[in-house]
């Protein structure tokens, strides 16, 4: 990257009412838990941004909802797209739908995340970093020390 300047994807929802851009993405990774299925639909795949650099364009119709005492989710309030997570006590991490994201190809799925609360149903192909819930909390302490 010449001068400095970092890469950028643009993203928005479903309906185009919610806009931003985020840093350029260099991995995808997966979440199985029951709140992220209950959210999504399914597993949540998205990019993980843990130093910021969010910008958000429209908002007008981006709303957060409070999912669990450390966590939130923001989604769209006119076409229902799943967009944000966002831990409470830091705010210079979110996580991205990837599917709201204008991604290049060739992104890695790199870990799946809350394993042990995956259904049978589905699994991802790929030799990537499995993590239990436990696991997943216990790596997060590590990277704040």
């Amino acid at each position: 990257r010449s001068c400095g300047i970092m890469s950028r994807v643009n993203g928005q929802c479903l309906c185009g009412e919610v806009k931003f851009s985020a840093p350029e993405a260099q991995h995808i990774d997966v979440c199985h838990c029951d709140m992220c299925r209950r959210w999504t639909g399914s597993a949540f795949i998205g990019v993980d941004y843990r130093s910021g650099g969010i910008e958000m364009a429209e908002t007008e119709s981006l709303v957060w909802f409070n999912s669990s005492e450390w966590a939130e989710r923001g989604f769209c309030n006119k076409c229902g797209s799943s967009l944000f997570y966002r831990v409470k006590e830091d705010d210079s991490f979110m996580a991205i739908s990837a599917g709201a994201l204008d991604l290049p190809n060739g992104l890695a799925l790199e870990k799946e995340i809350f394993i042990d609360e995956k259904p049978d149903y589905y699994a991802f192909a790929g030799h990537q970093k499995k993590l239990t819930g436990a696991e997943f909390f216990a790596s997060m302490q590590d990277d704040k020390s």
